[in-house]
């Protein structure tokens, strides 16, 4: 099952994927895809979930993939060679196609799993490897040696502080510090925790994980962090409330109008009446690949040409780029699209019958937070069907369930994402589909 998800998301065939030479010193073992590719397991692990990976300067430098709360489980509960080692695989696979991006990726995995990739070809550059409390491993001898073996392989190893996780770290500092508090520490108490771990590691660089909100994040993210991840918060009313600019709002209508299937006259005269939006939906097609063998010069052709579907992915697109500028910025907008696509795709498999709605539903929710308008303005221009509006100011609602999963899934709690994803096919086609909705395009 594990193998069937992760070749799905490669576009290979367990057959296409040769078995590693194994060194003639070593027990004989099966290189990642082809361990992914062949053992079945119980419960899928959440290669779907991640999380935005946000650098000081604002970037957004990578992804934290919560695949790793299902490893650990395993690790600590004893299921065995076989299963520990599918969701390692399944992990380490998962990051490569993010480095393959040219992000960063992050997880976290028991050292245990760690030691059964003899192979430094296991790893690569662009990995960050937090290791966890593991009672199955705290060997200290055994640590340092699984931990030169993935960093001669140019991936990153973190650590906690001793005192939180029963493995005796190796010698010397961390090549970064995980931190992580309750859900509910403010910002004082992160800047002291931001703090101790400076004393206590002054050569290492810091990692916040799971600061609940956006704009605690923003505040933290100056040297010694040099990564940081939060929580998105449900909330739809943001920090700060601004006035949506004229742009937004004609994109909003024209989002609103792709969704109601209005006359393409109407969308063409939408688009003419701002100028900046008409040069750059030209300039978008004329780009080398949009439209291949032809130079397009008017609106009508344009609309012609690109298809409702693709034109409102476009103007989704260009409505998430007019977010004001903010350290997350980046992040927050790779969400939005994110969810934005996640909901479709559910929608699609439910067999609604407009998946698009739900597609601008998963925008709709992020709105706020992102263009820091209130949920008024960013829905007013929508039009948005009853259910939309249900799921969005009461939270009930036919598509509330839709949204729920979402949330779930952006907090990594896999338990209720379990629950609510029964409704769609069970959690590996919902983890699937969330995979695929974070790939970019």
């Amino acid at each position: 099952m594990f193998g069937s998800l992760l070749n799905r998301l490669t576009g290979r065939r367990s057959t296409d994927v040769p078995a590693k030479p194994t060194a003639p010193a070593r027990p004989a073992t099966a290189s990642p895809a082809t361990m992914a590719s062949t053992v079945s397991t119980d419960a899928p692990i959440g290669l779907g979930a991640r999380r935005p990976l946000v650098a000081p300067a604002g970037a957004l430098a990578g992804f934290e993939f919560g695949a790793s709360a299902a490893v650990l489980a395993r690790a600590r509960t004893g299921a065995g060679d076989a299963a520990l080692h599918a969701g390692v695989a399944n992990v380490l696979g998962a990051m490569r196609l993010c480095i393959d991006q040219k992000l960063v990726a992050l997880a976290e995995l028991p050292a245990s799993g760690l030691a059964r990739f003899v192979r430094e070809g296991d790893f690569c550059a662009g990995m960050y490897i937090v290791v966890g409390p593991d009672p199955m491993f705290a060997d200290a001898a055994a640590a340092a040696a699984v931990f030169a073996r993935v960093r001669r392989a140019g991936a990153k190893i973190g650590w906690a502080r001793p005192a939180a996780t029963p493995i005796a770290p190796p010698p010397g500092d961390p090549d970064f510090v995980p931190v992580r508090l309750s859900c509910d520490a403010d910002a004082k108490t992160w800047q002291i925790a931001v703090d101790e771990e400076r004393a206590l590691h002054p050569k290492a660089s810091l990692l916040l994980l799971d600061i609940e909100g956006v704009e605690l994040m923003e505040s933290l993210l100056h040297p010694p962090v040099f990564l940081a991840a939060c929580a998105m918060s449900p909330n739809l009313v943001p920090a700060r409330v601004q006035a949506l600019p004229p742009q937004a709002q004609r994109l909003l209508q024209l989002m609103s109008r792709l969704v109601r299937d209005d006359d393409n006259a109407l969308l063409v005269a939408d688009i003419k009446s701002d100028p900046t939006l008409a040069l750059r939906l030209l300039q978008y097609l004329n780009s080398a690949g949009a439209s291949p063998g032809r130079e397009l010069g008017s609106i009508d052709q344009a609309v012609m040409v690109l298809g409702r579907d693709t034109l409102y992915r476009w103007v989704a697109q260009m409505l998430v780029r007019l977010s004001p500028s903010r350290p997350a910025a980046d992040a927050l907008r790779a969400l939005a699209l994110a969810r934005a696509r996640l909901l479709e795709r559910l929608a699609r498999q439910s067999g609604e019958a407009s998946p698009g709605s739900l597609y601008v539903l998963g925008l709709a929710s992020m709105l706020p937070t992102l263009l820091q308008c209130s949920l008024d303005d960013a829905t007013s221009s929508l039009q948005l069907p009853a259910e939309a509006v249900e799921a969005l100011r009461q939270g009930t609602g036919p598509w509330q369930r839709y949204l729920a999963l979402a949330l779930a899934l952006e907090r990594y709690d896999m338990a209720e994402t379990e629950i609510l994803a029964q409704k769609f096919g069970g959690l590996e086609v919902v983890l699937g589909h969330s995979a695929q909705a974070w790939l970019p395009g």
